[in-house]
């Protein structure tokens, strides 16, 4: 059996293939970032899908792609939490850009990103990956993220900056106060997802020059820092993998045109395509 794996800082979506009868499982825990997890919590996101872990003996090869896992050093400790649960399988750990470039691109030539909790961006030539500048992180970067649109909405309702209607939503349902949000952010685990919990905002409130305008900046700061980074960008499609880039697809395509960009395929979740990338690679291998 072969287990795939597509992680974000939110969930981790799992695939298992079986390799006799060509099936395929599919499972969900929490996200699993090597830069901000220790290898227990990491084990413990597992573990938690009994589900899942029931199937561990029989597991021979697993391929890990997620956010974070961009270092020797992190991909060890993410690698080291996984064999402690899947002990008989082989692993793989790659950058979740790879997941996404196979998911949105296939074997063609394309600008693949990803628009989820973070941002981040990747050029596929159809067989390599290269580089851009972006994946420095919630805090310095991850334009046009779910937690950087709810960084901007926290920081907005703190400076009583929001429309009157939004600031009434937000105290209504979310219950916030000063210390409540600076003890969440500030000292609490996984600050990105919480800030990330905010995005729904800008749906909820999508028609208002507000909403409009913030989700305008962002995807500008997300093309100005995402994609002209690369040579010719005009002339690649452009992919999406991720629940920002599916929710807000028309606003993004606005931007996209004010670049003269074309885009290509959207894909909230990418571990089905990627998983089919492989498991044909494989058998097309065997012939």
């Amino acid at each position: 059996m072969i287990l795939f794996a597509d992680s974000g800082s939110t969930k981790t979506s799992w695939l298992l293939y079986n390799e006799a009868d060509n099936t395929k499982k599919h499972f969900e825990t929490l996200g699993i970032n090597p830069i901000v997890h220790k290898h227990e919590e990491i084990y413990q996101k597992i573990y938690s899908n009994t589900e899942l872990t029931a199937y561990a003996n029989d597991i021979t090869e697993i391929k890990f792609f997620g956010a974070g896992c961009s270092s020797v050093e992190r991909n060890q400790l993410a690698a080291s939490a996984l064999k402690s649960i899947f002990y008989n399988a082989s692993i793989e750990i790659d950058h979740d850009m790879k997941a996404a470039a196979y998911a949105v691109c296939g074997n063609e030539p394309g600008i693949a990103c990803i628009l989820g909790t973070g941002s981040n961006s990747i050029f596929f030539d159809g067989e390599n990956l290269v580089d851009s500048y972006a994946g420095i992180g919630y805090i310095l970067g991850d334009e046009a993220g779910g937690a950087y649109f709810g960084k901007i909405i926290l920081r907005d309702f703190l400076y009583h900056l929001l429309p009157q209607e939004i600031e009434e939503h937000i105290l209504s349902a979310y219950k916030l106060d000063k210390n409540t949000i600076f003890q969440l952010v500030y000292k609490e685990a996984s600050p990105n997802r919480y800030l990330a919990s905010f995005a729904p905002i800008l749906s909820k409130f999508r028609e208002t020059d507000y909403a409009q305008v913030v989700l305008q900046q962002g995807f500008t700061e997300f093309f100005d820092f995402h994609i002209t980074c690369f040579e010719n960008y005009q002339d690649y499609p452009i992919g999406f993998v991720g629940s920002i880039a599916k929710t807000f697809r028309p606003e993004l395509e606005r931007v996209a045109n004010d670049f003269e960009c074309t885009l290509g395929k959207f894909v909230s979740n990418p571990i089905e395509e990627v998983a089919d990338y492989f498991i044909q690679k494989k058998l097309a291998a065997n012939l």
